[in-house]
């Protein structure tokens, strides 16, 4: 990979870090994972449409939150590359 690659998914993981640290992306996940899965709970057991689709949002939040984990990821390993050039 060249250097201009590592570089920029090295910006990345540091502006992915950021996000992550920032109170209000941390309240936001917080909230919507709570609220969630409180409506699952509170969901009949006959509306399986609308547990349905809170699972599918309980996913979807999933992997918002696992798209950063991979771009910091991916950011940590350019990084390693670069120091090792």
């Amino acid at each position: 990979m060249n250097e201009g690659k590592l570089r920029q998914q090295a910006e990345r993981k540091a502006r992915a870090e950021a996000l992550l640290r920032d109170p209000l992306i941390v309240d936001a996940f917080e909230t919507l994972d709570r609220e969630f899965v409180t409506a699952w709970k509170q969901s009949s057991i006959d509306d399986q449409a609308a547990r349905e689709n809170i699972y599918q949002l309980l996913q979807a939040l999933d992997a918002f939150k696992g798209h950063f984990q991979k771009v910091l990821e991916d950011g940590r390993l350019a990084e390693e590359r670069l120091k090792h050039r």
